[in-house]
């Protein structure tokens, strides 16, 4: 490696940088000086939701469009009417989580050839399914897997895209040793204890997460 030539501009810049390190008359190192404030710099903020809800959709889309490519012309009733797009957005990775059903929606326009219809906002929407939750842990409790009923703290409705949704129940399982077998075998039970009836919307998929929110077992309904 070459010396640079100008060593006096060296010398100079170092002097300068040397006087910037000594702190102001009075006051002590790391103290705030005048006019500055004392708060560290904070994150920078998180996307707003139509981003998010944008982002997601046209991965979904992109996907779609690779599946109709791959599939052809029986793509769009697999991932429509049997609900391919939603079991998709599960593995999908963090494209679809920040907002699923912006995701499935994309997906849907995709495998059908839609043009893009890009959402205004957050798509997905959560609703507390209480009731739903009571009636499974009562059918719990009269069976084998009665334990299970103390580790579901929660049942929520995930409306994706129109009428179709998924459940999530969430749960103390933490994502390692036994308690992953734990949570799988919870989302056998309650597949086992859904009877299909949907109303006017069809649920897909039943997702358990454990206590740090990760997901830890899927099954289909």
């Amino acid at each position: 490696m070459h010396l640079p030539r100008h060593r006096p501009r060296l010398a100079i810049a170092a002097t300068m940088l040397a006087a910037l390190a000594i702190p102001a008359c009075g006051s002590e190192p790391g103290s705030p000086q005048p006019g500055k404030s004392s708060q560290r710099p904070t994150h920078a903020p998180a996307k707003d939701k139509k981003k998010v809800a944008q982002d997601a959709y046209t991965a979904g889309y992109n996907r779609g469009r690779a599946v109709r490519d791959a599939g052809g012309k029986g793509s769009p009733v697999r991932e429509v009417v049997w609900g391919g797009c939603t079991r998709r957005a599960l593995s999908a990775g963090q494209e679809a989580e920040a907002d699923r059903g912006a995701w499935v929606s994309g997906c849907l326009d995709g495998v059908s050839e839609n043009a893009k219809h890009l959402p205004s906002g957050q798509v997905t929407k959560h609703s507390n399914g209480k009731d739903l939750l009571d009636r499974f842990k009562a059918w719990l409790s009269g069976t084998d897997n009665r334990p299970m009923t103390g580790h579901v703290n929660r049942l929520t409705l995930v409306e994706l895209h129109h009428s179709d949704y998924d459940i999530e129940l969430t749960t103390d399982y933490s994502s390692t040793g036994d308690d992953r077998s734990a949570a799988t075998g919870l989302a056998q039970s309650f597949a086992k204890w859904w009877d299909g009836d949907d109303g006017d919307g069809t649920a897909w998929n039943v997702v358990v997460r454990g206590a740090d929110g990760e997901k830890l077992a899927v099954r289909n309904l």
